[in-house]
Formats: structure tokens, C-alpha cells, sequence
């Protein structure tokens, strides 16, 4: 994909959501949403609840978890996060309590959200105790991340090693807690980036694009992506705000433009 693409996109991007912020917004704001840097997490048990939340970002999970409105109730079957006893738990036995807890009249399945995100919980406390400390697996992060060829192997190897969470949901984990280099190649920005003829459907394909457009524009792959989102979401959830869904008007808006700049 040619650099001036890449260029434009991101631009017209940019401007595009301006456009669509109420007129009284402090523009200012909006770099708040932009600039990636965690503030919560700082030891491995911080670590362990970013996957928990990561794990639940998956289609229509997070209205079966409920991780934010729930929280405090969860963190009692998980120790307090303790990740170190969550690790020897039998999955279909935390399934089984989650469920009967919080869903007790939903379809009794192994396959159904809590039996995944249980499985998840366990298998991230597994991972994570491996770990000494905090600075631990932030080295363990950065021997990936600055090195652009081997970048996408680590969302890779993490995601084998936790079920029920794929590529996409563990670069959303690693960017929110703070790694800018991971985007999530999630299915709206698949559509834009597919629509638009930056890549396939092939999230593998979507994720190297992306990185590839905050490189060609000098930002962060974290900056690319939120700006996606927010367009495709319109929640501006530190504002309280949202403005709508705007992908399909985005999609068409940007192919105009690009075929008038014949650039499509």
C-alpha cells in the first residue's frame, strides 16, 4: 500500500471525526482518547484484570459478563485476583458457579460465554504466573514490540496459549494496558480497511496495515485504531457522550474522496 494512501486516509480520517463532534466539544478533549497510556496497571494483578477485560470484548459477551457493572461480585470467585489460585481451578467448575450465580436460566452449554471466559480466566492466570513481577513481563512485551518483524508473534503466542482469546482480543488486551504498537484488528476496521482496498479480511493482514498507516503518518498504531473506532462507535465514553455509529458513512464518504483523488 502506497505511502501518500495511507496518508490521505489517515487524514481524511482525522477530519472526518472532527466533523462529527457537537460544536461546543473542546477539541482538546479528544486527545485524551488518543493517546493510549494506562494508568491502572502497574503489578501482575493489574496485569490479570486487563486479560479478564480483554476476554470479555468478544460479540455479544460483554452483555452476558457484565465485567464493569459486576466486578466486585467476580473478583470473589477469582481470589481477589489472585492469580496464583485461580490457576489450579477446574474451568467447568468456575463455569458452573458463574453461571449458577449470574446466568442460571441461560442454555447449561460448555460453549456458552461464561464456560469461554472461564476457560479464559484460568488460562491467563496460568500465563501470568510465570511472570516474577510487573517489569517481568514488560521485558517479556518489549523484546516483540521493538522489533517490527517480530511484533505480530507476540499476540500470536499469547493467543495460543489462552482459549477464548484469539489474535484480536489479545492485541486489544496489550494495547490497553499501554503497548500503542498493538491495533485490533477487529470486524470494523476489517470493513473499512477491506472497503477501501487497504487490505483482505485476513486480520493478520488488517493488524500489519494499520501499524504500516501510523508508521507512514508518524502516530501510533493505538492513535489509528481509536480514531477508527470512535467513528465506528461514537461513544466517547469519558465524555459521556456518543454520536452514533458512522462506518458505512465513513466507508462511503473515503471512497469518494479517494476516487477523486485517484487514489482508489
Amino acid at each position: 500500500m502506497s505511502k501518500e494512501k495511507n496518508t490521505v486516509i489517515y487524514r481524511y480520517a482525522v477530519s472526518y471525526l472532527t466533523s462529527l463532534l457537537p460544536s461546543d466539544y473542546c477539541i482538546e478533549n479528544l486527545e485524551r482518547y488518543l493517546v493510549g497510556e494506562a494508568k491502572d496497571v502497574s503489578t501482575l494483578k493489574d496485569i490479570y484484570r486487563r486479560f479478564l477485560i480483554s476476554a470479555q470484548n468478544y460479540q455479544s459477551m460483554p452483555n452476558v459478563i457484565q465485567f464493569w457493572t459486576r466486578e466486585k461480585e467476580l473478583r470473589k470467585y477469582l481470589f481477589d485476583y489472585d492469580y496464583q489460585r485461580v490457576k489450579d481451578l477446574d474451568p467447568y467448575v468456575l463455569y458452573k458457579e458463574l453461571k449458577d450465580v449470574f446466568s442460571p436460566s441461560s442454555n447449561d452449554s460448555r460453549r456458552n460465554s461464561w464456560y469461554k471466559w472461564s476457560c479464559s480466566a484460568i488460562d491467563s492466570a496460568r500465563f501470568i504466573s510465570q511472570f516474577h513481577d510487573y517489569d517481568d513481563f514488560d521485558s517479556f512485551v518489549n523484546q516483540f514490540r521493538y522489533n517490527s518483524a517480530a511484533k505480530i508473534a507476540l499476540p500470536l503466542l499469547i493467543s495460543t496459549r489462552i482459549r477464548g482469546m484469539g489474535f484480536a482480543l489479545v492485541c486489544d488486551m496489550l494495547k490497553e494496558m499501554g503497548y500503542v504498537d498493538y491495533p485490533k484488528p477487529d470486524v470494523h476496521i476489517i470493513d473499512i480497511c477491506e472497503a477501501l482496498g487497504l487490505s483482505s479480511r485476513n486480520q493478520y493482514d488488517c493488524f500489519e496495515t494499520i501499524c504500516q498507516m501510523a508508521t507512514d503518518n508518524d502516530v501510533t498504531p493505538y492513535r489509528v485504531d481509536k480514531i477508527l473506532w470512535l467513528i465506528c462507535s461514537g461513544r466517547f465514553y469519558m465524555d459521556g457522550m456518543n454520536i452514533g455509529r458512522h462506518k458505512e458513512q465513513f466507508i462511503e464518504s473515503a471512497r469518494q474522496m479517494l476516487k477523486e483523488t485517484e487514489l482508489y
